[in-house]
């Protein structure tokens, strides 16, 4: 059977599960899991539904079904989207029934899901860079470091068109338009200005967007205002020329006099204040978010904190955080270990390894929903693991160069002088994590057909 074919069994599947395409208001999808906003939720078997083949679990979270596939959700999810109803796909455009918790997590999921691929890519490559120019490889000064730097810094300098592009789609307003406001923020004319300008007699302040996060998508959601507004006065024949025309000529200078300084001084803020906070706590901060990390995974809740590491790296050219989510991603695979070297049940020792590994390759939710969500009392020896960790990784402040997948598959974001100790914290977490799952203990599961 080809992918095509088991893809279109498992959308069948999980459809029918769901109690039918007809159910279901609204479908998208983050980096593992298929998210469905259901009519009547009632009417989905998610008991079931985990047992379909190719699902690792499946939750129910603030009203919505999340059902995990690991990272073969981005191939999957189109074919599952073929088989939805048209009316269906127009009635989740305004889905007045979703919650707020959910429409933001969606909205942010949607926003930096299609750029992370990009950003992982450069930050890996500028990790590798710095290692070598560590080590004495390269030399910094040569013209083959600089081009490679440059291409690893040109994601982030030009972040907003990409960030502009991807808010776009989840607010609704033409992509290419939203770029074109990115690029008048990046323009050389104004990026070159040293003191304020004026535009129709009033202050445009200088401000530095470039690697900025919230200002272009604040400005992408204004965008889409006035869109709809024109949308809705100028008939169809012309508003495919003066509707993008009104949009820019609009937006551009609310953004550069009024949005964009203001949402880049409180962006600034923020940034500082997480570093603030994270240098004030230290080890116990980091304790904190190590052992609360592997929940907020749980809940779908953890794609708030992208937002916070790129404004990071863009205010402090690093990010503290990533080093945490690591141990404490570590922790969960340890924990997953853990229970497959103490279960008695082949099938799922099995199971648990697998996860396990995957874990500690960067994707964490088939071992907390295949296993430890299954389980519970490992969750323990996860949340102890992922404290001990963070908190030796907050004292030593151990930084990465970008973001991506943690702990394994992104340790290059970590090459340099204190590459060893970021090791040192992956063990300290694994470790603890299954120790303490090992003197918890937990009942051991019986699968279907063992007796």
């Amino acid at each position: 059977m080809s992918k095509k074919q088991q893809y279109e069994k498992m959308a069948d599947q999980i459809l029918q599960l769901a109690g039918g395409a007809e159910n279901v208001r609204k479908a998208s999808h983050c980096f593992t899991r298929l998210r469905l906003d259901l009519g009547d939720i009632s009417a989905c078997d998610t008991e079931a539904m985990k047992k379909v083949e190719g699902v690792k679990g499946c939750v129910v979270n603030s009203g919505q079904v999340q059902v995990i596939l690991g990272k073969e959700v981005e191939d999957f999810f189109p074919v599952f989207e073929s088989k939805l109803n048209p009316s269906s796909k127009e009635q989740s455009k305004d889905a007045k029934e979703e919650t707020w918790v959910n429409r933001i997590l969606n909205g942010i999921a949607g926003i930096f899901i299609p750029v992370f691929p990009a950003l992982a890519a450069s930050g890996l490559l500028k990790g590798i860079l710095l290692a070598l120019n560590f080590g004495g490889v390269v030399d910094a000064a040569g013209p083959t470091y600089t081009m490679l730097m440059m291409f690893s810094d040109a994601v982030f300098y030009f972040l907003p068109v990409l960030l502009a592009f991807s808010s776009a789609k989840v607010f609704g307003c033409k992509p290419t338009v939203a770029a074109v406001l990115a690029c008048i923020l990046l323009h050389p004319t104004y990026t070159a200005m040293t003191e304020a300008t004026s535009l129709f007699g009033l202050t445009v302040p200088v401000v530095s967007y470039s690697s900025t996060v919230f200002p272009i998508i604040v400005g992408v959601f204004i965008l889409s205002l006035i869109e709809k507004g024109c949308n809705k006065v100028i008939p169809k024949s012309f508003s495919g020329l003066f509707t993008p025309l009104i949009c820019i000529v609009v937006t551009a200078p609310i953004m550069l006099i009024v949005v964009g300084p203001a949402v880049n001084a409180l962006s600034n803020v923020v940034g500082n204040a997480v570093i603030g906070l994270y240098n004030a706590t230290g080890a116990f901060g980091g304790a904190v978010f190590g052992a609360i990390y592997p929940f907020l995974v749980f809940t779908g809740l953890h794609h708030a904190v992208v937002p916070v590491e790129l404004q990071s790296l863009a205010a402090m050219g690093y990010d503290p955080l990533l080093a945490l989510c690591a141990a404490a991603n570590a922790a969960v695979g340890g924990a997953a270990l853990m229970v497959a070297l103490d279960s008695h049940n082949k099938e799922f020792k099995g199971l648990s390894l697998s996860s396990g590994i995957t874990a500690l390759i960067g994707t964490t939710e088939p071992a907390l929903y295949g296993v430890l969500g299954i389980l519970k009392r490992p969750f323990i020896g996860a949340a102890v693991g992922g404290a001990a960790g963070s908190a030796f990784m907050a004292a030593l402040r151990i930084y990465s160069t970008g973001i991506g997948p943690v702990p394994g598959a992104g340790a290059a974001l970590f090459l340099g002088e204190k590459f060893v100790w970021y090791l040192v914290g992956i063990v300290i977490s694994v470790v603890v994590a299954m120790v303490v799952t090992h003197f918890v203990k937990f009942e051991d599961v019986k699968l279907e057909g063992q007796n």
